[in-house]
C-alpha cells in the first residue's frame, strides 16, 4: 500500500460534507427501501427466544430508556437499543445481502442510527442521508477485503468486520462530527471489529451484527465527546486493510465516492437464510414443481454448489433451529419434501427432527 495513501481522511472528508441533495433519486429510493426492509426484519425477529434471552439478560444492565426497544413493547438505553434491535433484524437471515460482497450493511447501520436519532431527533431527510451513506461504507469495506481483485479470508465475517464502522460513519453523520472525529469514529468502532464465520450455527451468527450496531453508536459518540483512536485505521500498518486482507483494493473503497453507489447492489431475501443457498432453493423448488417429483421417489440428489455455499453451509444431518439455518442439506430437504422454504421449516421440533426431512438428508 503507497505511503501517504490516507484513505480514513478521504472518506471522512467525503462523508461530512456530503449533503442529501448529493444522493441521487436511485439512490434515496434504495436507501429507503433498505430501511423499510430492515425495519420489518426486525419486527418479524423481536419476539424470537434468542432475542428475548438476550435483551432480558442484558436489560438487568442497561442505562436510562431513551429508545425503542422495536417490536418489545418497551425502551431502553440507546446502546442497548441498537444491539437488540439489530439482534432482531438478523436472527432469520432476512436481512439484506449485498450481491458481490455478501455483507449485510442496513441491520447495524438502521439500528445504531435509529437508536441515536430517538435520544436526538432529526429529520428524515437527514437521518436517511446519514443511513445511505453508512451502508454505502459497509459495503465498499467489505469489498474492499473479500472480492477480487482483493484476496482476504472467508474466515472473517464481513459484517462482523466492517458494518461497525458504517454505523458509525451513520451514527456520525447524525452527529454533525466534522472531519477529524469522523476520522476517529471510525478508528474506535474498527478498534472493536470482530467476527468469526466460526460462529455459524450458532447464537453468535446474529450476535455480531448486534455487536456491529453497538459498536458503531459508541464510537460516533465517543468521537463527539473527543475521545480519539489511531489517525490511519484503515490504511495503517497493522490497519483494517492490512489485516482483514492479504491483499486489499483501495479503489473499491474510495474511488467514486459520491458517484458510484454499492447500495444499489443491495438485494432482498425470499427465504430465511444464507443468500449462497437461495440458488439451490431455488433450483429444487422449480425441479419439483415442473417435473412433479415426491420426495419418496427421490433416490438421490447432486448439488453443485458455489465455493461460498460449500464453505458456509455445507453441513450434514443439522440438529436444531441454529444449524439448520446454515445447512444447505436441511433447505434442499425441505424443498423437495415439502415445497417450501419458510421460517417454520427451521424450527427444531417440527421440522429439523421431521422424520421425512431426516429420511431424504440420509437416503
Amino acid at each position: 500500500m503507497p505511503e501517504g495513501n490516507d484513505v480514513t481522511g478521504r472518506i471522512a472528508e467525503y462523508v461530512t460534507a456530503a449533503q442529501p441533495g448529493d444522493l441521487p433519486e436511485q439512490v434515496r429510493r434504495e436507501a429507503l427501501r433498505s430501511f423499510f426492509n430492515i425495519v420489518g426484519c426486525t419486527l418479524g425477529g423481536a419476539r424470537h427466544p434468542i432475542v428475548h434471552l438476550a435483551d432480558r439478560t442484558l436489560a438487568e444492565y442497561a442505562g436510562p430508556p431513551h429508545a425503542t426497544v422495536i417490536g418489545r413493547g418497551r425502551r431502553a438505553d440507546a446502546l442497548h437499543a441498537a444491539l437488540i434491535n439489530c439482534l432482531s433484524s438478523s436472527i432469520y437471515s432476512f436481512d439484506d445481502t449485498h450481491e458481490l460482497a455478501l455483507v449485510h450493511p442496513s441491520g447495524p447501520v438502521a439500528t445504531a442510527a435509529l437508536a441515536l436519532a430517538e435520544r436526538r431527533p432529526v429529520t428524515g431527510t437527514t437521518f436517511l442521508t446519514a443511513f445511505a451513506l453508512g451502508v454505502e461504507m459497509v459495503c465498499r469495506l467489505c469489498k474492499a477485503v473479500s472480492v477480487p481483485p482483493a484476496k482476504g479470508s472467508i474466515a472473517w465475517s464481513g459484517t462482523g468486520i466492517s458494518a461497525g464502522i458504517g454505523a458509525a460513519v451513520a451514527a456520525g453523520k447524525l452527529l454533525n462530527l466534522d472531519a477529524t472525529r469522523m476520522r476517529h469514529a471510525i478508528g474506535i468502532a474498527l478498534s472493536q471489529a470482530a467476527g468469526f464465520r466460526a460462529m455459524h450455527g450458532s447464537m453468535c451468527l446474529s450476535l455480531m451484527p448486534a455487536q456491529a450496531a453497538q459498536t458503531g453508536l459508541r464510537a460516533a459518540v465517543l468521537a463527539e465527546r473527543g475521545f480519539t483512536g489511531s489517525s490511519t485505521p484503515l490504511e495503517g500498518r497493522y490497519g483494517f486493510l492490512r489485516v482483514f486482507a492479504q491483499e486489499a483494493d483501495i479503489p473499491a473503497l474510495v474511488d467514486g465516492l459520491g458517484e458510484r453507489f454499492e447500495i444499489l447492489r443491495n438485494t432482498y431475501k425470499p427465504y430465511p437464510c444464507g443468500i449462497v443457498i437461495h440458488p439451490i432453493i431455488d433450483a429444487c423448488l422449480q425441479l419439483r414443481q415442473e417435473h412433479g417429483l415426491e420426495a419418496g421417489k427421490i433416490a438421490s440428489v447432486a448439488i453443485k454448489a458455489s465455493p461460498g455455499a460449500m464453505a458456509l453451509c455445507n453441513r450434514r444431518n443439522p440438529k436444531d433451529e441454529l444449524e439448520a439455518h446454515v445447512s444447505l442439506h436441511h433447505w434442499c430437504a425441505v424443498a423437495f419434501t415439502r415445497g417450501t422454504a419458510r421460517v417454520q421449516d427451521m424450527d427444531t421440533d417440527t421440522a429439523v427432527t421431521d422424520p421425512a426431512l431426516m429420511t431424504f438428508q440420509t437416503g
